[in-house]
């Protein structure tokens, strides 16, 4: 990535700057800043409930191993910095410290009486092994909310399964679903982490809601969220697949499917318009001019255009390319609720009016070199409270953040510090590699 190239982007693309900004400067502050979190997640499910909450306000302090989070090594990156990890960990203070070792364990034990939620993902039951069990933490502090995603979730016979997304997919009918609706036996992982981000985003409902419930009770608790079942819950054909009813009808209707065309000048538009259902296969065949549709045989019947839907798309396609946007499409339909979209990359999206208005993207730095990139701003906007990202916000090297967190949270001072650093528990910088280390999901 060309790191001039983002400056040049993210000078365009200021929070705040918009009519809209995520950022109210409300005197009320953030819905979440007196909460203090403790992440010791990697790779996304979990970083990304971290990311949300600090959004939202609260203190997150991310605690890495030696080794670090994988994803700190995804490239492309600028000035070494990899994005993809800054996009689920910008507004971290991130500490890297070596919970393997009693001297580790004792130090993050020393933070829990402060923190208000620990995050973990960690295979069920690798918490326990490392002594910092939710019966361990809670008898220090009675408050605290211990929240653990994993692939199957707990005290069941996959629970020692390991997860990433691309499994998820394969076992909870994603990959399947994607590749009938393809043609059937070409199997293919969608590219987006679905499984991550779907369950990172519950495992955040699950946490507030646990720190709505301890104000009434004065008692955290644990929350488990698995990735499979937020999964499913993302899956909206999932209930219609388990009536045994054919899925082909289904799979080859409804707008979720909507076929992507060509236009004339080589771009490529979708249509929200279901072109098997009576009120679509009308407003067509009246857009096109082509009344004699409506008298085939073939299209007579809802049942009939979803097993020709093929012949209908390859029409309409063939209609659709005369144009050359989104906009002539639509007019040309001249129906209101009928919507066409160009797709566009999120490049191309970010340098449109709608991101400058809403504040969509926010320009941040990664790590002590100030790596210039721009993310994706959280989506809330809250009429009397601060919700998202500042311009500007760090996502920390491994251990950048050692000393502030350590003196003032785990009450260390400097000397203790050094020791840590001079037997390896507490260390910062290029990541050290182990043979071996707790598993994750």
């Amino acid at each position: 990535m060309d790191a001039g190239a983002g400056q040049r982007r993210g000078r365009r693309l200021k929070a705040g700057s918009g009519r809209c900004s995520a950022l109210s400067s409300s005197a009320v502050g953030r819905p979440l800043e007196d909460v203090l979190v403790l992440d010791l997640t990697r790779a996304v499910a979990g970083p990304i409930t971290g990311r949300l909450l600090a959004d939202l306000g609260a203190r997150v302090v991310k605690i890495e191993p030696p080794d670090a989070d994988l994803t700190r090594f995804i490239v492309p990156n600028v000035d070494g910095f990899s994005p993809y990890f800054a996009q689920f960990n910008v507004g971290k203070e991130c500490v890297s410290l070596d919970l393997t070792r009693p001297a580790g364990r004792d130090v993050l034990l020393s933070m829990v009486p402060k923190a208000d939620i620990v995050l973990e993902n960690y295979r069920p039951g690798v918490l326990d092994k490392l002594g910092l069990g939710y019966d361990v933490l809670s008898e220090i502090n009675p408050g605290i909310i211990v929240a653990s995603v994993s692939g199957w979730g707990h005290g069941n016979s996959r629970s020692g399964r390991g997860a990433f997304a691309s499994v998820l997919h394969a076992e909870a009918g994603v990959t399947e679903m994607v590749s009938r609706r393809r043609g059937g036996d070409a199997y293919r992982n969608d590219p987006m982490s679905h499984a991550d981000t779907y369950t990172g985003l519950h495992a955040l409902g699950a946490v507030l809601a646990a720190l709505h419930m301890r104000v009434r009770t004065g008692r955290g608790q644990t929350v488990e969220v698995s990735m499979a079942e937020s999964t499913l819950m993302c899956n909206d054909q999932a209930a219609t697949d388990l009536t045994g009813l054919d899925p082909q009808i289904g799979f080859k209707g409804g707008q979720n499917w909507a076929a992507v065309y060509p236009l004339s000048n080589g771009r490529h538009v979708t249509v929200t318009l279901d072109l098997t259902a009576n009120f679509g296969f009308k407003v067509i065949a009246a857009a096109m001019d082509r009344p004699e549709l409506r008298d085939d045989p073939r299209f007579a019947r809802i049942e009939d255009r979803v097993l020709h839907r093929d012949e209908i798309e390859a029409i309409f396609g063939e209609w659709v390319s005369q144009f050359d946007s989104a906009e002539a499409v639509e007019a040309a339909i001249g129906v209101k609720s009928v919507m066409a979209a160009e797709v566009r990359t999120v490049a191309e999206l970010a340098a449109t009016e709608w991101a400058e208005e809403r504040g969509a993207f926010v320009d941040i730095v990664g790590g002590e070199a100030a790596a210039p990139m721009t993310v994706p701003q959280s989506p809330w906007r809250f009429r009397e409270a601060d919700g998202g990202l500042a311009p500007g916000a760090v996502a920390g090297d491994r251990g950048q953040h050692n000393r502030e967190v350590l003196r003032e949270l785990a009450g260390l001072d400097d000397g203790a510090i050094d020791a840590l650093e001079g037997e390896g528990i507490v260390s910062a910088g290029a990541a050290i590699r182990r043979p071996s280390a707790p598993r994750r999901s």
